[in-house]
């Protein structure tokens, strides 16, 4: 299948769980495209390397989009914004070269369908398509310990001064309490507790108290 501009659409596609492709980089939408092509019970709708992702959508209606994670993350995250609010029943596949707990964050804060990696075989794939078709969503094995592992470097990046808070703030001290056993002002316990949950990716104690947890267990 060649891209002529933006879009191609697949002749004769009438059949099957219908896959929209989005790509910014043409050879790499060309190889999803003719993969899930030769894949039984599956139609490439559209095939998008360029910013009409939207307007496919809405001509070629598909039930399923995988949108490759490239170098531009931010505006694949936007992209995948819009695409939701249009298509609010579209199911949204990344696809990307490894397992990031940056994607897989995303793929759950976003609430997508899925994360896909490159070196998935073809079965696979067919088989991971044909449960998000149904609702069902997909992630690579391995991604819990991604997470636990980003968690544990986060952790273990803090200065001794924010561990020392850290610790202090998970067993249940005020940030005056704090403050007079670290012999620092409140300001200070405050501006390193935003720089922890910053850091840990965490919106309060408890998280960030969790964390904590899990990694001395």
């Amino acid at each position: 299948m060649r891209l002529n501009n933006a879009v191609a659409v697949a002749e004769g596609a009438t059949a099957g769980i219908r896959v929209l492709i989005a790509d910014r980089r043409r050879l790499i939408a060309e190889a999803l495209a003719a993969l899930v092509g030769a894949l039984e019970g599956f139609t490439v709708a559209s095939v998008v390397a360029g910013d009409d992702c939207l307007a496919a959508i809405t001509v070629h209606k598909p039930d399923v989009a995988l949108v490759g994670v490239g170098r531009d993350r931010d505006g694949m995250v936007e992209l995948v914004r819009s695409m939701s609010a249009l298509a609010p029943d579209l199911q949204i596949v990344l696809v990307a070269e490894a397992l990031e707990p940056e994607l897989v964050r995303l793929v759950m804060d976003h609430h997508l369908s899925g994360l896909l990696l490159t070196d998935a075989s073809g079965p696979d794939i067919a088989g991971s398509l044909d449960q998000v078709a149904h609702g069902h969503a997909i992630l690579p094995g391995g991604w819990r310990q991604a997470l636990r592992e980003e968690r544990d470097d986060a952790i273990h990046s803090l200065s001794e001064r924010q561990r020392e808070v850290l610790t202090l703030l998970a067993d249940g001290y005020s940030y005056e309490e704090i403050a007079a056993r670290l012999f620092i002002t409140v300001n200070t316990v405050k501006f390193h507790v935003r720089s922890i949950f910053l850091r840990l990716g965490v919106r309060n104690r408890m998280a960030a108290a969790r964390l904590l947890t899990k990694r001395a267990s």
